[in-house]
C-alpha cells in the first residue's frame, strides 16, 4: 500500500500544481473582465451626470421663463384680481358674460 501511494504521490503533487495554476488563470482572466465592466461602468456613468446636468439647465431656464411670463402676466391691470375693468369689452362680450 505503501508502494501505491508513493508511485502516484508525484502525479498527485503535479495534478495539484496544474489545478492552482489553472486556478490562477481563472483569478486574472476575471479581474481583466472586472476592469473591464468597471471601466464601462464609470463611461455610463459620466454620460447620466451630463444628461442630469443638461435636464437641470434646461429646468433652470424653464423656470426663470416661466416666472419672466408670470411676472408680465401680473402687470397686466385686467388680470389682477379686484382690479376694474373700466367698463371695457373684449370682443363684444359684456364682463359678466363669456
Amino acid at each position: 500500500m505503501v508502494e501505491v501511494i508513493q508511485l502516484w504521490s508525484p502525479l498527485i503533487q503535479g495534478g495539484f500544481a496544474v489545478f492552482a495554476l489553472l486556478l490562477l488563470g481563472v483569478n486574472v482572466w476575471l479581474v481583466k473582465q472586472l476592469l473591464r465592466v468597471l471601466k464601462d461602468n464609470s463611461q455610463v456613468i459620466a454620460g447620466n451626470t451630463q444628461a442630469i446636468e443638461a435636464v437641470a439647465t434646461i429646468s433652470g431656464d424653464t423656470r426663470q421663463l416661466m416666472q419672466e411670463i408670470r411676472d408680465e402676466l401680473l402687470k397686466r391691470p385686467c388680470l389682477l384680481p379686484g382690479h376694474p375693468r373700466e367698463g371695457r369689452t373684449d370682443e363684444g362680450r359684456t364682463p359678466g358674460k363669456l
